[in-house]
């Protein structure tokens, strides 16, 4: 397992060094950035799921910042507010919901 926690760390910092660098040096290796960019986000995501926790802290972070947002550039987007705020209680409550209703979860 040790193994395979470094070779993960590896690539995750070769992408991210490969996504930062200057463009026509990857032109020279015939790369798109685009392609780094999504294998370097997939990573993250699966990591993200195989570590629920975290995953829970991001998505809490991430729904903070975006009701923090001003109202205007939500509704230009085609996102309310309120459903924001409605997805971020879901998301808080539903751990302390299924235990006290004694659902197990998939650990």
């Amino acid at each position: 397992m040790n193994q395979a926690r470094y070779i993960a760390s590896f690539l995750i910092i070769m992408l991210s060094i490969g996504a930062n660098i200057g463009q026509h040096l990857l032109e020279q290796f015939n790369i798109d950035r685009n392609y780094l960019l999504i294998a370097l986000i997939a990573i993250a995501i699966a990591g993200l799921i195989a570590h629920r926790h975290l995953f829970f802290i991001v998505i809490v972070a991430g729904l903070t910042v975006a009701i923090n947002l001003p109202a205007e550039q939500l509704l230009l987007r085609g996102v309310s507010p309120d459903i924001l705020f409605a997805t971020l209680l879901a998301v808080i409550l539903a751990p302390a919901v299924m235990r006290l209703l004694g659902v197990r979860s998939g650990r």
